[in-house]
């Protein structure tokens, strides 16, 4: 499903660079150019072979040296509802990565995503859900749960702990379907 959103947002990825106001005006000035010219030598037929010549060999200009279309990534799964909706498993998934995935994740805090990461396959919700939990575990364990091991990893063991046991009372209590 995610590959076929981001063949088809590739495929409908339109110029955003402002190119057709470069071939219009290029355009006026080639007309003007032409009446010119015919006026110039007396000959409208060679006038507007050189006008053709010149508008061919600028658009080919302009199509060499465009930029790629650009896909929005955060555009791609925006029928689905984003990244953050997609089940929590899918945050390690490639395809979701291709689809606006890092994006999505810009301001979350790598322990945070380390974390998630580690949960993710056993979470039963969405990825936004997931790193909600993972931030509301953070919070609980930083004031309700002190520890003994103060270093980064300490604390990210209570945290998995602590996020562990809210994934085993919400698969325990909560109805599926």
């Amino acid at each position: 499903m995610i590959r076929k959103y981001i063949d088809e947002a590739e495929r409908e990825a339109c110029d955003r660079t402002g190119n057709s106001g470069t071939i219009i005006g290029g355009g006026l000035v080639l007309v003007g150019f032409g009446i010119v010219l015919a006026m110039g030598t007396g000959n409208p037929l060679a006038a507007i072979f050189a006008v053709i010549v010149l508008a061919l060999a600028g658009l080919a200009w302009m199509g060499v040296t465009a930029p790629p279309l650009r896909v929005d990534p955060l555009r791609i799964l925006a029928p689905m509802g984003g990244p953050g909706n997609l089940p929590a498993g899918y945050l390690v998934h490639p395809l979701a990565w291709r689809a606006g995935m890092p994006e999505f994740l810009r301001g979350v805090p790598e322990r945070r995503l380390r974390i998630a990461v580690d949960l993710c396959r056993r979470h039963p919700g969405a990825v936004t859900d997931l790193l909600k939990m993972v931030e509301r575990s953070e919070r609980w364990v930083a004031e309700w749960q002190p520890g003994r091991d103060f270093s980064p990893a300490g604390r990210d063991a209570e945290v998995v702990i602590f996020a562990n046991r809210l994934i085993e009372h919400q698969l325990r209590n909560v109805p599926v379907g």
